[in-house]
């Protein structure tokens, strides 16, 4: 039986994905940093901020949360009437190079609520990787598995916590220095700080 997902958007969720079979992709620092990259972008494009994440050989850990600047579409009388920043990021997928898959075509601007959910974030990041892998490296599979782990962050013990794993775990896993720094590793402490107020 499959779980639904609860979408809790004034809370960061932490995420959890991995590469199939525990592939160690990721010790390939040009696949690390063509990573980095697509996770910006797709947070951008699905108006998500990115606190913090660490890139590990074989899996990723993500702290988002839900950009609160971002005006998501209006319903009225069955069809969606889009704000101007939206408008703007709907065009900008469309007619750009840079694409975040399948799912940033903005298919999801159609949903009633006209914004985007952690689901649709971390499909975006996923497929968007795997096109831009096929186009710059010629890898005409996939390296993800389907499924992602998230949790939904919603006390500053918990938040304190996650920070805490995300920075200690190149040294868990014993991973040379690389794993510590850009761009294997990100902090916003901008967002951090005015979290922990």
């Amino acid at each position: 039986m499959t779980q639904r997902r609860i979408y809790q958007d004034e809370y960061p969720y932490f995420v959890t994905f991995r590469t199939n079979e525990g592939l160690p992709f990721f010790e390939d620092i040009k696949y690390t940093r063509l990573l980095s990259r697509v996770i910006f972008k797709t947070c951008n494009i699905k108006c998500f901020d990115v606190i913090s994440y660490q890139i590990m050989p074989d899996h990723i850990h993500l702290l988002v949360m839900k950009n609160t600047r971002a005006q998501p579409a209006v319903v009225a009388r069955g069809r969606t009437y889009m704000t101007a920043v939206v408008a703007r990021q709907i065009k900008n997928v469309r007619h750009k190079t840079t694409n975040a898959g399948t799912a940033a075509r903005v298919r999801n601007g159609e949903r009633e609520d006209g914004g985007y959910n952690i689901t649709d974030l971390l499909h975006g990041i996923k497929s968007y990787f795997i096109n831009e892998l096929r186009k710059k490296h010629d890898i005409p599979y996939t390296i993800w598995q389907r499924r992602f782990y998230t949790r939904i962050i919603n006390n500053d013990e918990y938040f304190k916590a996650v920070l805490n794993y995300i920075k200690r775990n190149p040294i868990k896993g014993s991973l040379p220095s690389k794993y510590h720094k850009s761009p294997y590793q990100y902090f916003n402490w901008d967002i951090i700080s005015k979290t922990l107020k």
